[in-house]
């Protein structure tokens, strides 16, 4: 659908002219998962001020949270060694619930499909788990591989990175992505990949970086790159060392979380687009020590954080941030993203709706990282009604923007 410049000329008119429809704010806040103290932390990114061990994590001790991902108000921590999905209400701070993924399944990494599906792997069980979050309920389940970990959904697939470790022999056998059709629920097929690959993420491009950490100990780290148009591998370049999480930032970047064991801990960079190496084995930046977490924020800096049990934003060139003091061992985090927020100040007002209209009709900027939310109506598009639902939330009393599908970045 498309406007005329008057029509166009006139919406903004009329909504201009209502001065001040409904909105809602938020503090930017990261929450952060404590891996080995099993409790969540939280950071207001606004007053700097950190908040340790709010609330316990799993319904047993050896939860071993492994990921969080928040949707607007709540809460999913993956808990691999209770078996569950923790939902917390981060208003409250209380846990309003578990949802189980079966005993002894080992649940590793999570991705929403949309508001009320998710799929999670099942390390031990070499599957995909279908989730139903509103229910909290196994819908389905599906072998994909052996020991799957990392899952990421784009274009209505799931790509599951398949490390094919054996745990008797303690030997990896030929790394895979497993493609997964969301609207079928069937795995299609594998694309060969590189030694053990865990994580994933997408680049500017679309494209999806596949991460092989290697064996540790006679092969390397390796990117893999997949186009999922056609979902063949279309580029591949060695990292070295042993990378684990990944992020992209919006500019580009890929960071990659590399341990470092002793007094320092390392983070790689490289060029998403091109495949240049920025800062590896050789260079790294230095954090502290025990580095396993990279997540990207809105601002191109990049999340960093392990065992030294402090988190520190990063840029590109490994300028550091303010550092914060976590609980004990953070493993990951995420930040409360606010639907409807296209201009990334963590306010929906109307700001937002003059930035969507000027990037749908006139050729205005793309809305802010994350890019999901611009899709206020969660129907998996950017298209008018996104902009129809937010004039009706200001004007008319309708429903708040939704938390849309976060496989678009």
């Amino acid at each position: 659908m498309k406007l005329t410049t008057t029509k166009y000329s006139s919406l903004l008119t009329c909504c201009l002219i209502l001065l001040l429809g409904n909105a809602f704010a938020a503090e930017p806040t990261a929450w952060v998962i404590n891996a080995n103290g099993e409790t969540l932390s939280r950071i207001n990114l606004n007053s700097s001020t950190v908040d340790n061990d709010l609330v316990t994590l799993g319904s047993d001790v050896l939860s071993y949270p492994n990921q969080i991902i928040v949707h607007d108000t709540l809460a999913y921590v993956v808990c691999s060694g209770t078996d569950e999905i923790q939902v917390i209400d981060l208003n409250s701070l209380t846990t309003t619930g578990f949802i189980s993924t079966g005993a002894a399944s080992n649940p590793y990494w999570m991705a929403f499909l949309d508001g009320s599906t998710a799929y999670v792997t099942s390390f031990v069980n070499n599957s995909l788990i279908k989730l139903n979050m509103a229910t909290g309920s196994i819908v389905g389940e599906t072998l994909v591989g052996t020991s799957p970990e990392g899952v990421l959904i784009r274009d209505f697939k799931a790509y599951i990175a398949v490390t094919s470790f054996d745990p008797g022999t303690y030997i990896y056998g030929q790394g895979k992505v497993a493609v997964y059709d969301t609207d079928t629920d069937q795995k299609l097929y594998d694309i060969n990949v590189g030694v053990n690959p865990q994580y994933l993420a997408v680049d500017p491009a679309g494209r999806i970086h596949v991460v092989c950490t290697g064996d540790y100990w006679s092969s390397f780290g390796m990117i893999y790159v997949i186009d999922p148009t056609v979902d063949l591998v279309v580029d591949s370049f060695s990292i070295g060392g042993s990378p684990g999480q990944i992020a992209i930032d919006p500019d580009g970047i890929g960071f990659l979380a590399a341990g470092g064991w002793d007094v320092d801990g390392y983070v790689y960079t490289y060029n998403s687009l091109t495949g240049e190496l920025l800062h590896g084995p050789s260079n790294p930046l230095v954090v502290g020590f025990g580095c396993w977490m990279a997540v990207p924020y809105l601002d191109s800096s990049v999340f960093v954080g392990g065992m030294s049990n402090v988190v520190t934003p990063i840029d590109s060139a490994g300028n550091a941030g303010q550092q914060f003091s976590l609980g004990n061992g953070p493993v990951h985090l995420d930040f409360n993203y606010q639907p409807g927020d296209l201009t990334g100040d963590f306010v929906v007002d109307i700001a937002d709706l003059v930035f969507m209209a000027d990037w749908y009709f006139t050729g205005g900027s793309e809305p802010a990282y994350p890019k999901w939310r611009a899709n206020l109506n969660g129907d998996f598009f950017y298209d008018i009604s996104d902009l129809v639902y937010l004039v009706d939330f200001m004007f008319t009393g309708g429903s708040r923007p939704l938390v849309g599908p976060a496989w678009v970045d």
